[in-house]
């Protein structure tokens, strides 16, 4: 339980960060075709849903909202995540995921150095909210002809 406990918070710090970084970065049409664009395309169009599932305690909704953006064995994690929502009131979701605020208001990303070795990639990204400056590294794999988030939930 600690390592989903652990996974669920850095979901809801990351997508926190993410969603505002989204709304103050302008879409510009990335794609899965690159390792950096996979990363783009899920902090500019997929943070919002998968983050505000996933802090409702909605897992299966949260991997559905997941599955452009995320590997399999991520989507799969998120899915066993449910089990620790079950049984759970809503308040005590809240409990769990905390208060902080989904969606700030003054956030905003910048895709750094990209590592890429066959099918695997890494993406370093600087976000940035309320002037501090946090660094995420996003691992990737390539499913299908498809640059995916992968080890994110754990």
């Amino acid at each position: 339980m600690n390592v989903n406990l652990r996974a669920a918070r850095r979901v809801t710090a990351v997508a926190a960060s993410a969603f505002a970084l989204a709304l103050a970065a302008a879409a510009c049409g990335a794609g899965n075709d690159t390792p950096e664009g996979a990363v783009e395309n899920f902090l500019d169009n997929g943070i919002e849903d998968f983050a505000n599932s996933f802090a409702k305690g909605d897992a299966d909704k949260a991997a559905e909202d997941a599955e452009e953006y995320f590997c399999a064995d991520d989507i799969d994690s998120i899915k066993e995540m449910g089990a620790m929502f079950e049984g759970m009131s809503e308040d005590e979701i809240k409990e769990l995921m905390g208060e902080e605020e989904i969606v700030p208001e003054d956030w905003s990303y910048e895709i750094g150095e990209v590592t890429e070795e066959g099918d695997t990639a890494t993406v370093e990204v600087t976000m940035t909210e309320s002037g501090e400056d946090t660094e995420e590294t996003f691992d990737l794999v390539k499913e299908d002809d498809v640059w995916k988030i992968c080890g994110f939930m754990s």
